[in-house]
């Protein structure tokens, strides 16, 4: 499916969001909750963006990352694939920064649509991926980000696999969360396969554990071999 085909229920309208010095224009859902309603009455089948509707809000980490995104870059990661993309504001982040950017959602409309923003933003090489966690791909980057990712445990553990393979060496992850519990199991998993675990609240500051219902940073970064 593509932005101009089937009507999207709710219809599109533009934001515009403001990140540091930045201001982006999306075109996003207009009104998300309407993608939400058919989820319990999807048949398997449906396209994805029926089945998997949740790209298609503006979750609240995403403005907190992506001003991360601007503000901390690693200077050395050049190459940066943003997991989830949704409307791809990250992503676009990202882009601001310098970056070669990949796109990646489960669900093709919202690869296109990040990609769409991109463009209108002024980023036209930016790249797009359907990508399935359960299903990495053979293919690495520097830095991986991804916000509002970890709601679902059952999906915890393929998304550290598909870090193990698609995070290159010397890389770092980052996953803006806005303090669901499952990010506490999350970290847990990570230091437990033998990833290095920060945590960052709001202002940057580093913080041991997570707070429920407040926005956190998450980096992970591969232990070096003893």
């Amino acid at each position: 499916m593509s932005l101009t085909d089937d009507p999207l229920p709710g219809g599109w309208t533009q934001r515009t969001v403001r990140v540091g010095r930045h201001t982006f224009t999306l075109r996003v859902p207009a009104n998300p909750d309407a993608l939400l309603e058919c989820l319990e009455a999807a048949h398997p089948a449906a396209r994805p963006h029926y089945v998997d509707p949740y790209w298609a809000k503006l979750w609240p980490a995403a403005e907190e990352l992506a001003r991360a995104v601007i503000e901390r870059a690693p200077r050395a990661a050049a190459r940066v694939l943003e997991l989830g993309c949704g409307s791809g504001l990250v992503g676009i982040a990202a882009l601001a920064t310098g970056r070669q950017v990949t796109f990646s959602d489960y669900v093709p409309l919202a690869v296109e649509l990040a990609l769409e923003n991109a463009r209108v933003n002024g980023f036209a090489l930016a790249q797009g991926m359907v990508l399935d966690w359960w299903q990495p791909q053979d293919a690495q980057y520097d830095w991986i980000v991804g916000a509002d990712l970890l709601y679902d445990r059952q999906n915890l553990a393929p998304l550290l696999t598909l870090l193990e393979g698609m995070l290159a060496p010397g890389g770092e992850a980052w996953f803006g969360d806005a303090g669901r519990s499952p990010a506490a199991e999350f970290l847990q998993m990570a230091s437990a396969r033998g990833w290095s675990v920060a945590l960052y609240d709001q202002a940057h500051r580093a913080v041991w554990t997570p707070a429920l219902g407040h926005y956190q940073r998450i980096v992970l970064r591969r232990q070096e071999a003893g």
